[in-house]
C-alpha cells in the first residue's frame, strides 16, 4: 500500500487514525465503473425515472398517478380485504390519497421504488465502501429493520441534495424527498392504482394474465423454494412494479394500527410490513395483508431474513406562501357548497356565512364555543355530500360515454347485418323462405338499438338536471386522467361526445336522438 505509507510519512505514526479515515474517505469517493442497469433496473421501460446513488450507481422509479389537481382534493378509494378471520387488522374501508407533484396533464403523482433496494444499493450508502457489482447483488436487502431503513432513506436524501437534486422531481421549485411509502401510498401502489377500475382494485390480488406464480415469489418448491429472489424476475402489476407482493415484505412508514370497523383504531404500535413475502403461502397471499412487527425483540433491533423495503418520492405539503394561502383559500371553500332555499331577505347568500356571523355575534364564551363546533359539523357533512355528489357525477359520465360506445357498436353492428341481407337478398327474392329467416334475425337488432338510444337520451335529461355544467366539466377531466390511466383511450371521443350532448342539452332543452347516434357513431 505505497499510497498508504506515503501518507504516513506525511502526517507521522501519531496520526495513524487520522490517515485512516482520510485513506477510507478517499476510497469511498474514487471514480468507480458505473453499474449496469441489469443491477438496477433489469426490466427498463421508457417511462421509469431514474435517480443516481453514490458509488456510481443508481435506483429507478416509477410515477404513481392520482387524478386530482387543486389544493384539499384527494381522491377516494377502498383499502383493506373481506377475509372475515383477519378484520380486525385489514377490514375494508374508505381512506383518501393524493400526489405530491403536478403532471402535465393537470393530475398529480408520487413516485415509488420500481423494485425492493437491492444489496447493492444499500451498501453504497450504509458502507464506506463500493462493492463490485454481481448478480447476487441484485437480491433485495433484508435483514433490516424501520431505523435502518429510515437511516437508509435519510442519507439518500443528503447524498442527493449535494449530487442529485435536480434529478428529484419538484413541488413550487423546492425538490422532493426519498422516504418509506405510506401504508396508503403503498397498497394504492400495490392494487395498480387508477390503471385498474374500482371493482378490480377492491380484488384480493392485481389482476393477472398468468399464473400467481409469474407474477409473486410464495411459498413452495414450486417458487421460491424457501428462499428471496433477485429482484425483477418474475412479472410485474399493472403499474410495472416489481415483487410488491412476495420476495420480501416491506417496511412502511406509519405505525401499526387495528382497524374499528371504518376508522383506524386510535392506539399505535410498532411498525408496519406489507405485501408477504417468499414464505407466505398462494391462499394467503393478498393485496391487504399487513402485520405488525416490533421495533424491538429481547436481542436488540428486530431484524428478519425475510423483511426488507422500497422507497417513494413525495414533497413537504406547505412548500411556499403562494401554497399556504392556496390550501386557506380551498380550506374555506370545504362544505360551503349548499342549496339555499327559502332564506329570508336579511340572510346571507350562504347558510354556511350565516351560521358563521352568528358565531361572530355571540357575546356568551360557551355558546360560541359550540357554534364555532356546530360550524365545522355542518361544512363536514355538507363537504361529504359535495363529495358524493361529485363521484355520482363522474360515475354518470363514465356511464354516457360507454352508453355511446355502445350505440356506436350496435349501429356498425345492425349495418352489417342489413348489408349482408341486402347481398344475399335481392328486392326480386326478398319473398323467399331464406330472406324471410335473414330479415328476422335484423329486427331484434333495431329494436336494440332503438332501446339502448331511448336509454341514452334519459341519461342526458337526468345527468343535465342533476349536475351542475362546471361540476361536470371538473369531473371529465378527472376521468379523462382516468381513462387514460387505464389504457382506456378510445373511451374518450365518446366521453367528448357525451358531454357535448349534455352541453346542447342543457342549453337548449333539445332531445335530438338521430343526431346524438350519428355523433356516437361517427
Amino acid at each position: 500500500m505505497p499510497f498508504k505509507l506515503n501518507l504516513l510519512r506525511l502526517f507521522g505514526n501519531n496520526n495513524f487514525f487520522l490517515v485512516k479515515l482520510l485513506f477510507s474517505l478517499l476510497l469511498f469517493s474514487s471514480p468507480a465503473k458505473a453499474w449496469d442497469q441489469k443491477y438496477y433496473n433489469p426490466q427498463a421501460d421508457s417511462e421509469d425515472i431514474i435517480l443516481p446513488m453514490p458509488c456510481d450507481g443508481a435506483m429507478a422509479f416509477r410515477k404513481i398517478s392520482v387524478p386530482v389537481s387543486r389544493p384539499m382534493d384527494d381522491y377516494l378509494i377502498n383499502m383493506g380485504g373481506t377475509d372475515v378471520d383477519w378484520d380486525f387488522v385489514e377490514s375494508s374501508r374508505p381512506e383518501y390519497i393524493a400526489g405530491s407533484f403536478s403532471d402535465l396533464e393537470g393530475g398529480s403523482y408520487y413516485l415509488m421504488g420500481k423494485y425492493e433496494v437491492n444489496q447493492l444499493q444499500y451498501a453504497a450508502l450504509m458502507e464506506q465502501k463500493c462493492l463490485k457489482p454481481s448478480m447476487k447483488h441484485r437480491l433485495p436487502q433484508a435483514k433490516v429493520n424501520w431505523f435502518e431503513s429510515v437511516d437508509f432513506s435519510n442519507r439518500y436524501n443528503l447524498w442527493l441534495l449535494n449530487n442529485g437534486k435536480d434529478k428529484l422531481p419538484s413541488k413550487e421549485g423546492k425538490a422532493g424527498f426519498v422516504r418509506l411509502p405510506t401504508e396508503i401510498e403503498w397498497e394504492y401502489a400495490a392494487r395498480g392504482g387508477v390503471m385498474v377500475s374500482s371493482s378490480t382494485f377492491q380484488g384480493r390480488l392485481f389482476p393477472m394474465d398468468d399464473d400467481i406464480k409469474q407474477y409473486i415469489w410464495l411459498a413452495g418448491t414450486q417458487s421460491s423454494k424457501g428462499k428471496a429472489q433477485l429482484t425483477g424476475l418474475l412479472k410485474p402489476n399493472p403499474l410495472k412494479l416489481y415483487d410488491m407482493l412476495g420476495n420480501v415484505d416491506e417496511i412502511v412508514l406509519t405505525p401499526f394500527r387495528l382497524n374499528k370497523l371504518t376508522r383506524p383504531h386510535g392506539l399505535a404500535g410498532s411498525f408496519v410490513v406489507r405485501g408477504g413475502n417468499y414464505m407466505t403461502t398462494e391462499a394467503s397471499m393478498r393485496s391487504s395483508m399487513r402485520e405488525e412487527a416490533p421495533y424491538y425483540i429481547k436481542s436488540g433491533l428486530r431484524k428478519s431474513k425475510t423483511t426488507g423495503f422500497r422507497l417513494a418520492i413525495s414533497s413537504s405539503v406547505l412548500t411556499s406562501l403562494d401554497g399556504v394561502h392556496n390550501y386557506q383559500q380551498a380550506w374555506r371553500k370545504l362544505g360551503k357548497n349548499a342549496v339555499v332555499a327559502g332564506m329570508s331577505e336579511n340572510a346571507l347568500d350562504n347558510p354556511i356565512d350565516e351560521l358563521a356571523e352568528i358565531t361572530k355575534a355571540a357575546t356568551d364564551e360557551n355558546m360560541k364555543k359550540r357554534l364555532k363546533e356546530l360550524l365545522l359539523v355542518f361544512r363536514g357533512s355538507i363537504e361529504v355530500q359535495s363529495e358524493q355528489t361529485s363521484r355520482a357525477a363522474k360515475s354518470a359520465l363514465r356511464l354516457g360515454s360507454f352508453l355511446c360506445r355502445k350505440l356506436s357498436e350496435d349501429t356498425y353492428v345492425l349495418g352489417r347485418a342489413k348489408q349482408r341481407y341486402q347481398q344475399k337478398c335481392p328486392e326480386q327474392e326478398a319473398g323467399s323462405v331464406f330472406c324471410k329467416t335473414r330479415y328476422q334475425l335484423i329486427q331484434p337488432k333495431e329494436v336494440a338499438l332503438q332501446k339502448n338510444l331511448s336509454y341514452y337520451a334519459d341519461t342526458i335529461t337526468q345527468t343535465a338536471v342533476d349536475y351542475s355544467e362546471s361540476l361536470l366539466d371538473e369531473q371529465k377531466d378527472i376521468l379523462v386522467r382516468i381513462l387514460k390511466g387505464r389504457g382506456l383511450d378510445s373511451v374518450l371521443p365518446f366521453l367528448g361526445s357525451y358531454r357535448q350532448h349534455l352541453a346542447l342539452f342543457t342549453g337548449n332543452g333539445r332531445i335530438t336522438k338521430e343526431a346524438w347516434l350519428k355523433d356516437c357513431s361517427n
